[in-house]
């Protein structure tokens, strides 16, 4: 077992929040997902497949999960970073699924 150093700070054992970490994952997901559904759609020249839009649509729905997943997570007793950085960037990415939605009607 590793020892703690003389002079050392000790915070109350807080660790970093697991489903914040969750949260910013599937959120980062979403965000590559679109960029590759993008990138795929431009390649054929705006023609996409049906495929390509239901993956984006499952796509926004792990979005707002990740918002969930990420609110939830900033009632926890640990550090915030992660759950906050959740948080905001599946606000950002489920805002962006929105408008191409909205765009696209």
């Amino acid at each position: 077992m590793r020892q703690k150093k003389k002079g050392g700070f000790k915070f109350a054992g807080k660790k970093h929040s697991r489903r914040g970490k969750i949260s910013l994952m599937l959120a980062l997901c979403s965000v590559f997902a679109g960029v590759g559904m993008v990138a795929f759609s431009i390649q054929n020249g705006g023609n996409a497949s049906v495929y390509v839009g239901s993956a984006g649509l499952f796509a926004l729905f792990v979005s707002l999960v990740s918002l969930m997943i990420g609110l939830s997570s900033l009632k926890e007793e640990s550090y915030k970073l992660f759950p906050v950085l959740g948080s905001i960037c599946s606000v950002l990415t489920l805002a962006g699924w929105v408008a191409v939605y909205m765009l696209g009607f």
